[in-house]
């Protein structure tokens, strides 16, 4: 029985010429599918590590969308190579099905929810409970049983609760259809979208196990309290309150409820996890819909006679001695949501707490909480910090029996950005329109304002504009994704809004009187929140020193998901052609089937002509003198001269008449290769370990040194496959009269020498090829480039530019471990490429054209 490799490459049936050039034709269409794929999921790749790394928010529509695309076209390449050769690598289908198996397993992952029970008395609930209560309700139960500190009684609706209602009422599935379509910069379809899924909620039953749960429990501490005893219903949804995520004010507070109305108000909590607000800041904190469950503390009303906010310190200030204290007479939901006057005190952290700084609101000075409470307070804030372990956000009452009662408690987290620099040291400090006020969020930001007093002007709010509102209304927190910055007449640091804004790192001046009086809709300002002022126009000292916005992004579940989705998506493990681990079974991530299948789709085109018995057909070798490796051609379709002799296994250069082909070995060329650097001991120790961590470079196998290096082209299409040592690169170039068909791409990964070195060297070739307006991006030791929609004169000199890259960057990273060789090479390069753009500008050239290929 003949071996594979004779029946492989066994010449067929010699076909007739026009049979022979019909084969060709379907091998070439299913080659360009199987480029074009290859192309776009290389790519998609790329934009998918971008996104990861850029700290920039995203969602699982993107996620979805982008996956679902590469994997398309991954498909297409595998069907496009099984189609090529005659369905010898349908293996890779099964290969393909299960990587695409294990990803899909990952993003359809859902998160446990811990516990059955529907409901826990107050009495049984402590950081333990997190995960069953979530962290508002775990972390009052930790008060109350673990400090013994005076918190409201009551009891928690838990996440299992949230879910069995939302699965038994069948509106899940709903939801998520109209979720999955929802674009929440389109702020009018997310208003409706929102309050069509939260009607949905409040209209579904309530299943009769819950309920009665939650009355039983309701009915419990009535009888604790002689009576019925009036209630609030907060969220306290899975992830809320923690450090990586305050959701401050995202999600509706139910005050004052009796039995009566405990149901509807439940479902009403419940339903908030679809307000608009909400929807964004998951979004812009990474958080699928489905990671958050709402689970609902409901506690017995305190009768305050003041409340407020307790910072118990302040993350940036470490020696700041004080805790910081907002009050206000009455509920302290007023002090949140910026809509009351308010007193301010600082009173040290150290015993006996003495008030050293106070702003009173009352114009009779008669301060809201009494200076012994206020002492009372502060102990109980630096307490409840060294129980946590780090600075928390307090919010208490103080009921007119002078019971002093805690709220909630929760990291604060972020406070303030770095502080902005001082533009009057740097002599340009030009006359402020609007200063004084809070900074609620430190930083400097410019755009034109707009006044937001309403649900329209909501929709209309133009994204990188500065929000002005007379109020900070946790309603405006849905605009901070798309504000420059934020003003507002009134409110302080401990708003909901302000915390928000913190989060985001969006600056935030408060408690400007007249600001949204004076200031006019479109005038441009920059607004410095640090120095609380407010300049006319932009002024760019302060803007280009504003520190960057934070990595929002950064360990949050999606993006937690897509790293490990990643994993069987970028790595590539088949980097050597020669090796016996390239093959189908050893494909362990989407990059290794698209090299596998662009390696030997190469391969298929290469020994067409051969298995075909059609000389004119065949990869021809370019017949040239001194230059390194072996380069081989293939002509797609109009890519030789039409008197070419093709009787023979070579091609002359002079008889190609490919465009970008020739632009690409005239920067071959140009200047002769020196051959490769001289190593150091330590720079060939990297190569050796190097070979002997890559399983692929087996030493029994013949090296890959002097490997095979492919021209596939038309007149006016070229793509180079080049393997040069260790490393490889790809270049695809098309020339067409239409901008949109024109481009350059290439790519280029690996090297001998250790990761450091291979980093300098896509370094500095990233380097080199954006002078030349290449848009770059790397990726561990692998870079991609691309320019696109410009004329051929100007690509062919840039592809001039790769092709003398392509051959001048080869082995250098052995060397890349010196910062004077490295300082010499890259004047070296550029003045090698200045002088060959010097040559090019020089000679008489025909107009450029660009036929279609």
């Amino acid at each position: 029985m003949p071996g594979f490799l004779e029946r492989l490459f066994r010449p067929r049936s010699r076909l007739t010429p026009e049979a022979a050039q019909s084969a060709f034709r379907e091998h070439y269409r299913n080659f360009r599918a199987l480029l074009t794929a290859n192309n776009n999921a290389l790519e998609l790749m790329a934009a998918v590590e971008e996104m990861l790394h850029s700290g920039k928010p995203f969602g699982m529509a993107f996620v979805r969308g982008e996956l679902t695309a590469l994997t398309v076209n991954v498909y297409k390449m595998v069907q496009s190579l099984v189609a090529l050769s005659d369905g010898r690598y349908g293996e890779l289908h099964e290969r393909f099905r299960h990587i695409t198996g294990e990803i899909e397993a990952i993003l359809s992952r859902q998160p446990e929810v811990a516990g059955t029970a529907f409901v826990l008395a107050l009495d049984g609930i402590d950081r333990r409970s997190v995960d069953q209560v979530g962290a508002k309700m775990a972390n009052l139960g930790e008060l109350r049983n673990r400090l013994g500190l005076d918190v409201p009684d009551g009891f928690a609706i838990t996440a299992a609760a949230a879910r069995h209602f939302m699965e038994s009422s069948h509106v899940q599935d709903e939801i998520n259809r109209r979720l999955k379509t929802l674009d929440i910069d389109d702020l009018e379809a997310l208003y409706t979208v929102s309050s069509a899924i939260q009607d949905l909620i409040r209209a579904a039953p309530l299943p009769a196990d819950i309920e009665a749960a939650i009355l039983e429990q309701y009915a419990r501490l009535a009888e604790r309290h002689g009576g019925e005893v009036p209630v609030s219903l907060r969220s306290s949804a899975l992830g809320e309150d923690s450090l990586r995520g305050s959701f401050a004010g995202q999600y509706r507070t139910r005050l004052g409820v009796d039995a009566r109305g405990i149901v509807d108000a439940y479902k009403e909590v419940v339903a908030s996890k679809y307000q608009s607000k909400a929807i964004v800041y998951r979004q812009q904190r990474g958080y699928r819909h489905q990671d958050v469950l709402m689970g609902v503390g409901c506690l017995a009303m305190v009768d305050a006679a003041c409340s407020g906010v307790a910072y118990s310190g302040i993350p940036d200030e470490p020696d700041n001695p004080c805790v910081v204290i907002h009050a206000a007479p009455g509920l302290g939901s007023r002090i949140v949501d910026g809509s009351a006057a308010y007193d301010l005190l600082h009173v040290l952290r150290e015993p006996p707490h003495d008030v050293v700084q106070r702003r009173l609101a009352d114009p009779q000075g008669r301060a809201c909480l009494p200076e012994e409470q206020a002492r009372e307070l502060a102990r109980q804030s630096v307490r409840i910090e060294a129980h946590f372990g780090m600075p928390q956000d307090i919010e208490w009452a103080l009921d007119r029996s002078g019971t002093l009662f805690i709220l909630q408690a929760r990291p604060i987290g972020r406070m303030l950005a770095a502080p902005a620099p001082q533009i009057e040291a740097q002599g340009a400090a030009p006359e402020p329109l609007l200063s004084g006020g809070v900074t609620a969020s430190r930083g400097a930001a410019a755009g034109p304002v707009y006044k937001v007093s309403c649900v329209l002007d909501i929709l209309q709010f133009p994204r990188d504009a500065v929000l002005v509102v007379e109020t900070p209304y946790p309603e405006w927190a849905v605009l901070l994704n798309r504000a420059a910055a934020v003003i507002s007449d009134s409110g302080q640091s401990a708003t909901h809004l302000a915390t928000v804004a913190r989060e985001f790192g969006v600056p935030a001046l408060f408690d400007l009187p007249e600001a949204s009086a004076r200031l006019e809709n479109g005038q441009v300002v920059t607004v410095d929140a640090t120095a609380r002022r407010v300049y006319a126009g932009r002024v760019e000292a302060l803007l280009q020193a504003a520190p960057p916005h934070p990595k929002l992004m950064e360990g949050s579940p999606v993006q937690t998901l897509l790293k490990e989705a990643l994993a069987h998506i970028t790595p590539l493990h088949l980097t050597t052609p020669d090796s016996p681990y390239f093959k189908p079974s050893s494909c362990r991530t989407l990059h290794d089937l698209t090299r596998f299948c662009h390696e030997k789709a190469l391969a298929e085109m290469f020994n067409f002509g051969h298995r075909y018995g059609a000389r004119d057909k065949s990869a021809k070798q370019l017949y040239v003198v001194g230059m390194p490796s072996q380069w081989w051609v293939i002509n797609l379709n109009d890519g030789f001269k039409e008197d070419a002799d093709l009787s023979t296994p070579f091609i002359r250069i002079e008889d190609i008449v490919s465009e970008p082909m020739l632009a690409i070995w005239r920067g071959m060329t140009a200047v002769p290769w020196e051959g490769p650097p001289p190593v150091s001991l330590r720079g060939l120790g990297a190569i050796i370990a190097q070979s002997a961590m890559n399983p692929q470079l087996d030493p029994a196998v013949r090296s890959n040194m002097s490997g095979r290096n492919y021209f596939l082209l038309s007149r006016n299409y070229c793509n180079l496959s080049v393997r040069l040592g260790y490393h490889f690169a790809l270049a695809e170039a098309s020339f067409s009269e239409l901008l949109t068909e024109s481009y350059v791409n290439f790519r280029f990964q690996g090297g001998a020498a250790d990761e450091r070195r291979r980093l300098r060297r896509v370094g500095l070739l990233g380097e080199m090829l954006r002078e030349y307006d290449f848009r770059v991006e790397i990726t561990g030791d692998c870079l991609t480039a691309r320019i696109e929609k410009r004329p051929v004169a100007y690509l062919k000199e840039r592809l001039v530019v790769l092709g003398y890259l392509i051959i001048h960057t080869r082995q250098v990273d052995m060397v890349m471990d010196e910062e004077a060789y490295i300082a010499r090479y890259r004047d070296k390069l550029r003045s090698d490429i200045g002088a060959i753009r010097e040559g090019l500008a020089n000679e008489t050239t025909t107009p450029a054209h660009g036929n279609a290929p």
